[in-house]
């Protein structure tokens, strides 16, 4: 068996590219916010996250098969799989591509948006192809895909300035660059797996992986119908005010999602696990996790005006577009994103544990008893927790008799993120509950604390100066910041001094190999 992936090189790899993708991504999402109005983004972020989502329900089904199998030795496996994710990313395109021109109107969503909603079914491609190439390198070339992921960025932002600053092509040109983009992602997984694509197909592996599936779908219905609740922000509250409050909701979540990008530093938990089981392990995962969430979410809070200025506050075919009203969704998402990152790693832990398939074989008897399948319930309790509240709030209240439609829309969101933060907080609570006993290792309290103290000093420091509203000053004082942490927790933490030693080797060591 092949030697398992290095925890803190490709976490430092990963997450690098991630935060260099957070500038990338900022500058991506600035494009759009600062040349359409808010309606306008609203139909982006339903396009690229609501509607979209929905038909690539089935691009992890194979994926999830794909790192158990191949992590364990089957190479076969990642030929099979890529050629069955394929298949599936073709067919739900056609029917994506039938069904759209239906779903408009029942979005309350103009008919001048349909081309940019058809391009996506490009789009709908190229995830089932990475999804089928992901789990491949992060058994084999887990670095690789952090590589990756640098090119998708910087063809997108590239291509997104000429086809949205300069062509003035505004949603089409956004939707063409993503397009673009993802597709030279593609071609550098292939390039880069195209060893392991060498073997056979085995259709012992796709009938195995029909089984198992069964389970997977449970879990991925299960998500989308928990995913329905910002749809329902559109269709309950009506167009304007519902794609507004769509807007806001997505621009607090593009800037709240960087805390989950800290996932990233443990992404080579999951196959060490299902390679070789060491507690050691675990406990380095959650001290490397928390060093850099916890600060993220502090740093979020606090800066939440800030960061959401930044993306547009201008006046646009005659409306004012101020994000920064948002502050206060953004501010309740950051512990409801923290909450999430955390469950994330305990559910690579659970999977990683997990031992029924390890003959290439799925007893769906045993799948359906154990830990994973609970997990995969997880989303419907979501559900129910969100969906019937958040209904219930926004036709009942309507949405708390603001003024206009801007407060009608923040209130809307805001109401959203509070359902979302107490049903993560819940989920998380049972997958720790689910975690007990199946690998024991000893949390890291202690550090927990010193960077919740450091993480605390740095965000008074944020508060307590004038808020910019220039990028290059936000991004300065944030800077500022991590520094001022960092500087904390090497002073008082023996372990930080430790993994930096270890980070500066691990940097040295990928220095030496490029030269």
């Amino acid at each position: 068996m092949e030697e398992p992936p290095r925890l803190v090189r490709s976490g430092l790899v990963l997450f690098l590219s991630r935060m260099v993708s957070v500038v990338t991504g900022l500058a991506f999402t600035i494009m759009i916010t600062r040349n359409v109005p808010d309606v306008e983004y609203g139909v982006w972020t339903n396009v690229t996250n609501d509607v979209v989502a929905y038909f690539t329900l089935l691009s992890n089904v194979v994926p999830f098969w794909i790192i158990r199998f191949f992590a364990r030795g089957y190479k076969d496996s990642a030929r099979t799989g890529v050629c069955a994710n394929l298949l599936l990313g073709v067919i739900s395109a056609s029917i994506y591509v039938l069904i759209v021109p239906f779903l408009l109107p029942l979005l309350h969503i103009s008919s001048d948006y349909l081309p940019v909603y058809l391009l996506a079914s490009i789009h709908v491609i190229e995830i089932y192809l990475v999804s089928a190439f992901q789990p491949i390198l992060r058994v084999a070339k887990i670095e690789t895909l952090g590589y990756g992921l640098l090119l998708e960025e910087i063809v997108r932002v590239g291509l997104g300035y000429w086809f949205i600053m300069h062509m003035g092509m505004g949603l089409q040109g956004a939707m063409l660059a993503l397009i673009c983009a993802f597709l030279v992602q593609v071609m550098v997984y292939v390039y880069i797996g195209r060893e392991n694509l060498r073997g056979r197909i085995e259709w012992v592996y796709v009938k195995e992986w029909v089984k198992g599936s069964t389970a997977n779908l449970y879990n991925i219905v299960g998500y989308r119908v928990a995913a329905f609740a910002p749809i329902m922000l559109i269709i309950v509250c009506g167009e304007e005010v519902g794609l507004k409050a769509r807007a806001f909701y997505g621009a607090s979540y593009q800037v709240a999602s960087v805390i989950n990008y800290a996932t990233f530093l443990v992404f080579a938990l999951y196959p060490r696990l299902l390679m070789r089981r060491d507690p050691k392990d675990v406990s380095e995962s959650f001290k490397l996790l928390f060093m850099f969430v916890l600060p993220m979410m502090a740093g979020v809070i606090a800066f939440a005006d800030s960061f959401l200025v930044i993306l547009g506050k201008r006046v646009i075919k005659g409306e004012l577009v101020d994000y920064s009203v948002a502050a206060p969704i953004l501010r309740l998402l950051a512990p409801s994103m923290l909450a999430l990152t955390v469950s994330q790693v305990l559910n690579s832990i659970i999977f990683g544990a997990e031992k029924f398939d390890l003959e290439a074989r799925i007893p769906l008897k045993k799948l359906v008893r154990s830990k994973i399948f609970a997990v995969f319930t997880l989303p419907y309790i979501k559900a129910l927790i969100v969906l019937p509240a958040l209904y219930f709030v926004l036709s009942t209240f309507n949405v708390n008799l603001a003024v206009d439609s801007v407060q009608q829309a923040v209130a809307a969101s805001f109401y959203f993120v509070q359902l979302l933060l107490a049903a993560e907080i819940i989920l998380l609570i049972v997958r720790v509950i689910l975690t007990r006993r199946m690998i024991t290792f000893p949390f890291p309290w202690k550090n927990l604390l010193k960077y919740s103290l450091a993480s605390t000093i740095m965000a008074v420091f944020l508060l307590l100066i004038d808020h910019p509203t220039k990028i290059s000053t936000v991004l300065l004082y944030t800077v500022i910041a991590g520094a001022i942490y960092f500087a904390i927790l090497l002073a008082i933490d023996e372990d930080a001094r430790f993994l930096f030693k270890s980070i500066l080797e691990e940097i040295k060591c990928i220095l030496k190999v490029r030269s």
